[in-house]
């Protein structure tokens, strides 16, 4: 009697896999297929014909960027599957000759690192190469690097114990393990939910409390000039007088003394200092005499041009001097009165029942031009967080309505609703591990001869990939029935904010140079936030829905 030929499972399996991959591309030329058309209505004021054509080379970068990366990763984790590369890799960790635990945990630490350093040169590629080329990149080599060990100790702090207990449950208990699992896994992500923003969040970008007084901020200048380090910082206002006069200070660290750990002030340069009788930007505290990096004459420190030297050192360029002209590594600094938005930011708070919350400010101009705000953790632990790149972006009554928004999604549950959510789906994502934990469908289809319990965990995570797809499609559209949502919340705390969010959403559009122009088949499969003319009319619809009611 002939023995039945089992099923070509890679193959099966390899089709099933390559189903997303296959609606994104599609997606993906569709969306390509939009750049550069003609801008919706009302949002023609956005972007002039010069920027419009920037924006739309940034897109066609990132777009070339995904594609090739995309292309790459698929033939990579194919050539490596059908090469495989699961078998071998298993039978070098099993030759180390540990248990099986410790095996599992070498698998899946060489595992992970194997397409970590082959995905390594995309990341700094498009750090260094295509965010640098339009402007966007403040990271430097050195934070690039930290970020990473950081992120790496991280999880291997946190993982590696957790992989161990996963492991453990599914050999002791078998059938019941993944119940187990769920809920020590579960436990875990609500202890780090209020643990992220002030324990994890800090140790990647420093955040400070948003101070009373005053901040000078300093517009963005060319990367290519030589007062660089000077572009797109925040000094906030310092305790310590110099002759009388205020101080400011900033924190980080994007200029050449940085190495020393400084900091960089803005002061008075009083009798017996270099310079003296001028604002200086110098290395470390106000009145220190540290290494002076600028000059100017301005009767105040609020609203003044700052010329840098090719060194770096200072150098002077008044609005007195011929046609006003100041050179290319001119830099311009204005007031902003943090104080004040610190105070109406927490009165907003607070008449929203939003209450216990910290404002912090996020050094995001240390890593990037891109800005954002958020509202993260629960209780006593409530952050809300501006991106420090808002403040020389956005009046203080826009970031005041785009803070409404974000308290917004706190106050409808958006956060609470979407934690529900997920723990339900990894009930469900648990349960079905359980039950494939140990398939040798799934063993075979991968190559491997015999399942194991640490090879069933990595080879499922591929598979369910899949369903990872599907139901990310109605959660990406909750989400952005959730931006509806929030933008309405601001509206309701005050009817003005209709214009001022507006406005400020235009703001963070064009400083980002974003796409106006998408696909709606890509918006469906992948935008959390609803295109801008889509949001901006449903913005005006509901205001005009509040003014007749009145």
């Amino acid at each position: 009697m002939a023995v039945a030929e089992e099923p070509p499972w890679p193959l099966i399996f390899a089709a099933i896999v390559a189903v997303p991959e296959a609606i994104m591309l599609v997606a993906f030329f569709l969306q390509r297929s939009r750049i550069g058309s003609k801008l919706p209505e009302g949002l023609e004021d956005i972007y002039d014909p010069k920027e419009y054509e920037i924006s739309n080379q940034y897109t066609k970068a990132k777009s070339n960027f995904k594609l090739v990366k995309d292309i790459f990763d698929l033939f990579w984790f194919f050539g490596f599957w059908f090469s495989g590369g699961f078998p071998w890799l298993d039978g070098h960790c099993t030759s180390v000759g540990w248990g099986t635990i410790p095996t599992g945990l070498l698998f899946m630490f060489t595992f992970g690192l194997i397409f970590y350093i082959v995905d390594l040169p995309f990341e700094i590629y498009g750090t260094f190469v295509l965010e640098e080329s339009f402007g966007f990149n403040k990271t430097t080599p050195l934070t690039f690097v930290k970020d990473r060990i950081k992120g790496g100790a991280l999880a291997g702090l946190i993982g590696t114990p957790m992989l161990c207990i996963v492991l453990w449950f599914f050999i002791t208990f078998k059938e019941l393990g993944w119940l187990y699992v769920f809920l020590t896994v579960t436990a875990v992500q609500l202890v780090l939910l209020f643990l992220m923003p002030v324990l994890i969040l800090p140790l990647f970008m420093e955040m400070i409390p948003l101070p009373s007084g005053t901040a000078l901020v300093s517009e963005e200048v060319d990367k290519a000039g030589s007062g660089n380090f000077l572009s797109a910082r925040v000094f906030y206002s310092h305790e310590s007088l110099v002759d009388g006069k205020q101080s400011w200070m900033t924190r980080d660290r994007r200029f050449p003394g940085a190495k020393n750990g400084a900091s960089l002030s803005i002061c008075f340069a009083a009798a017996g200092q270099e310079s003296a009788g001028s604002w200086v930007v110098c290395e470390g505290e106000p009145g220190s005499a540290g290494t002076v990096y600028a000059t100017c004459e301005a009767p105040d420190g609020s609203s003044s041009s700052w010329a840098i030297t090719e060194t770096g050192k200072a150098a002077l360029k008044s609005d007195s001097d011929e046609n006003n002209l100041l050179p290319k590594d001119a830099v311009s600094m204005t007031r902003v009165d943090v104080g004040n938005l610190r105070t109406r930011l927490l009165a907003l708070a607070e008449r929203l029942g939003y209450v216990g919350a910290g404002i912090f400010v996020i050094d995001g101009s240390s890593r990037s031009s891109h800005s954002n705000a958020f509202c993260m953790g629960f209780g006593r632990f409530r952050r809300i967080c501006l991106y420090d790149t808002l403040l020389p972006l956005m009046t203080e009554e826009e970031i005041i309505a785009v803070l409404g928004h974000e308290i917004g999604h706190d106050r409808l549950y958006h956060v609470h609703t979407t934690l529900v959510i997920t723990i339900a789906y990894m009930a469900i994502q648990f349960y079905a591990l359980g039950q494939f934990i140990g398939s040798e469908v799934i063993a075979h289809a991968f190559f491997c001869p015999v399942p194991k319990v640490y090879l069933g965990l990595v080879l499922f995570s591929l598979v369910w990939g899949v369903v990872d797809f599907v139901f990310s499609i109605p959660l990406t559209v909750q989400t952005r029935l959730n931006e509806y949502a929030a933008d309405r919340y601001s509206i309701d705390a005050d009817i003005s904010h209709a214009l001022t969010l507006g406005d400020g959403l235009k703001k963070l559009t064009k400083n980002s140079k974003a796409n106006l122009t998408p696909h709606p088949l890509y918006v469906f499969l992948t935008y959390s936030h609803p295109p801008l003319d889509t949001r901006l009319k449903a913005i005006a619809d509901y205001a005009a829905s509040k003014n007749k009611a009145v």
